[in-house]
């Protein structure tokens, strides 16, 4: 921050080092997602001015910065072949806001770079507008503002006290007026910061196909799938399974969807439902138009269709958070089973060996129906010697057969595929589905968090009077027989520290809780600001007595707040006017204020000795106490300066000063 004596005129060297790594530090965020020649630019220049901190002889001319503007603008140019768009838009700004840095000197250059920072912070919500850099933005103009504060800092006080005490003062004065006009800003139909041009992101989400090792990889990224907020108590978590995609045909070693055409289009058929839970979810960009539920959704939300799987599909894909309100059945029956699907649901691959089918003979030989060859099916993988790992061993070309008789170990995939396999052996129609099974309870808001480590994959089978039944053998297994060892191993595979944690230990608990708090406070971010929507608006003004206002009356009532706030503070700025930074002049106008109470006020251009000899010659009585003022307040204010003790000195002789009118 500031020096106590500055050049005038002139920027010392601690702002010019402290604008340029605030800079750096706006930049860091945008540094994986602009190219990355960008970066090298701009972290070149900020190299140069830090550099020229130290040897002044490396500071670029005038004559170097046209060449160098050139240069930045040829990167932004071979970047992306435009400036304009949201990408190449910010990067152009950005390396002309870090060439900026190169031409601090005055404290006017200061200031102009410090507001020119607002829009750097703003340009981040263009990519991303999570809460916790929305917090790191906020530290960042709280740094900015501190900055500007500094330049005015007093120099009776310690500079980098005064300039936060007044950024954090001038922050919590604009706080109350911020959140009313986010309140009563009229709402949009399209988010803010759409501008339409977004490019698809690679996101992590459940894919088409399921075959060995597809949905492990994707749990051990545990990045976060939705969330879901009940409107009453939550299911169980045993009866946490949300419904994704469901899958019929089988090759051998992967399962996927039928080919369109090849199943008729069949609506959704309920005969019976019971156990109606209505939620709400807020789905994470996928790159996918697959909307999950709660097993089983009988009706799809807005924008979306429910086809005869009871697969919920979104009108487009989903390349930004999507906020959806749903129905299921936790009890139901789906009826009877057309032709079509019957076979599709029978259908084996070639690969299908004697053992497979000499096991399931067995079963069939002791049972009297199939929901009974379903019990035995279950009853083997839970007495047999399987095993649930996240790192199974690899399979060849029959993984089913490998699976069941040879390794024996493996993950939700490899369960579910093989009991489909073994079911439609049995003549029992079979399918998978994928989705995810179980959610977490956030600190606060009622939320529940669905991350991508809660991916599953189950079976549902049709038995005569019951319709598709749910059923997962992965759940079957002996709790002794889970590779919990492996389980964290891969969940912290894509983290930099790959630790072996025991899930009772205390650096586990922290960790988790950490990561619950984390997914609370986006939970919240979510839903009371990027989802702030015009029936929320409506709701909190109903709230408020001010139902009647509509877009129009929101309009007019921020129109009146705004122009409120312009006329306080024109009036405040006319109240401070001419108001003295100094404590020498502010006691001086003090001085000059008691004196002219009582009809003796300073002259137009009149200095304080030729004052204070005026006053004495009108007011003998007060020439005593008019030369003892002087004699202290001249020197401190044109000769020596004033320290504490000089300015407690002159407070005390104005508090003694009161003169009376004759």
């Amino acid at each position: 921050m500031a020096e106590r004596s500055p050049p005038q005129g002139r920027l010392d060297p601690t702002r010019i080092a402290a604008a340029t790594l605030l800079v750096g530090a706006a930049y860091l965020p945008l540094m994986g997602r602009l190219s990355p020649q960008i970066s090298i630019f701009v972290g070149a220049v900020l190299l140069l001015r830090l550099a020229a901190l130290r040897w002044p002889a490396l500071t670029p001319g005038r004559w170097l910065l046209l060449p160098l503007t050139l240069a930045g603008l040829g990167v932004v140019f071979d970047a992306y072949f435009d400036f304009r768009g949201r990408d190449a838009g910010t990067s152009l700004f950005v390396v002309m806001l870090t060439l900026k840095t190169l031409e601090l000197r005055a404290p006017r250059d200061l200031r102009l770079l410090c507001v020119l920072f607002g829009f750097l912070l703003v340009s981040h919500f263009l990519f991303d507008q999570s809460a916790w850099l929305a917090m790191y933005l906020g530290a960042l103009l709280l740094a900015d503002l501190a900055l500007m504060a500094d330049l005015t800092a007093r120099p009776d006080r310690r500079p980098l006290y005064a300039a936060l005490n007044l950024a954090g003062t001038l922050t919590l004065q604009a706080l109350p007026l911020a959140i009313v006009l986010f309140l009563l800003f009229p709402r949009l139909s399209a988010p803010l910061w759409d501008l339409g041009n977004r490019a698809q992101r690679n996101v992590t989400g459940m894919g088409d196909t399921m075959e060995p090792g597809s949905v492990s990889e994707l749990v051990v990224s545990g990045d976060p799938a939705f969330r879901a907020r009940f409107d009453g108590a939550a299911p169980p978590q045993d009866q946490l399974y949300w419904r994704g995609l469901v899958l019929w045909d089988y090759d051998g070693r992967r399962w996927s969807r039928p080919p369109p055409g090849t199943l008729p289009e069949a609506r959704p058929r309920l005969t019976q439902t019971a156990g109606l839970i209505g939620y709400e979810l807020v789905l994470e960009p996928s790159g996918k138009r697959w909307v999950y539920a709660l097993d089983l959704p009988v009706g799809p939300p807005a924008d979306a269709t429910l086809d005869g799987d009871f697969q919920i599909a979104a009108a487009t894909p989903l390349t930004r958070s999507l906020r959806v309100r749903l129905v299921s059945a936790t009890r139901y029956n789906t009826g009877p089973l057309d032709l079509d699907q019957e076979a599709a649901g029978l259908q084996l691959p070639p690969n299908v060996t004697q053992r497979m089918r000499a096991l399931v003979t067995g079963w069939q030989a002791g049972a009297g129906s199939p929901r009974q060859v379903v019990d035995q099916a279950l009853a083997h993988i839970s007495s047999a010697d399987f095993y649930y790992t996240l790192l199974p061993p690899a399979l060849g070309d029959n993984p089913t057969d490998e699976f069941l008789f040879e390794t024996r170990r493996g993950f939700c995939e490899h369960y579910a595929g093989a009991f489909a396999v073994l079911m439609r052996i049995a003549g029992i129609p079979a399918r998978i589905v994928l989705g995810y099974q179980g959610a977490e309870l956030s600190p606060w808001g009622g939320w529940y968090l669905v991350t991508q480590a809660e991916a599953h994959a189950w079976v549902e089978v049709w038995l005569q009077g019951e319709g598709w039944v749910r059923v997962d053998p992965t759940a079957a297994i002996a709790p002794q027989r889970i590779d919990r060892g492996d389980l964290f191993s891969r969940l912290s595979a894509g983290n930099p520290f790959r630790l072996q944690i025991d899930e009772s230990g205390l650096l586990f608990r922290a960790v988790h809780g950490l990561r619950r708090l984390a997914a609370g406070t986006q939970v919240v971010w979510q839903d009371w600001v990027l989802d702030f929507s015009l029936a929320r608006q409506e709701h909190i003004l109903a709230a408020f007595g001010l139902a009647h206002l509509r877009q129009y009356g929101l309009a007019l009532a921020l129109a009146l707040v705004v122009a409120a706030t312009l006329v306080l503070g024109l009036l405040a700025a006319a109240m401070l006017t001419g108001e003295p930074r100094e404590p020498l002049v502010d006691i001086y106008r003090r001085f000059c204020a008691r004196l002219t109470r009582i009809g003796l006020p300073p002259g137009p251009g009149e200095g304080p000795q030729d004052y204070a000899r005026r006053v004495a010659a009108a007011r003998p009585d007060l020439a005593e106490a008019v030369a003892g003022f002087m004699a202290d307040y001249l020197p401190a204010r044109y000769r020596d300066g004033a320290g504490q003790a000089q300015l407690r000195g002159l407070r005390a002789r104005l508090r003694r000063f009161r003169p009376r009118g004759r």
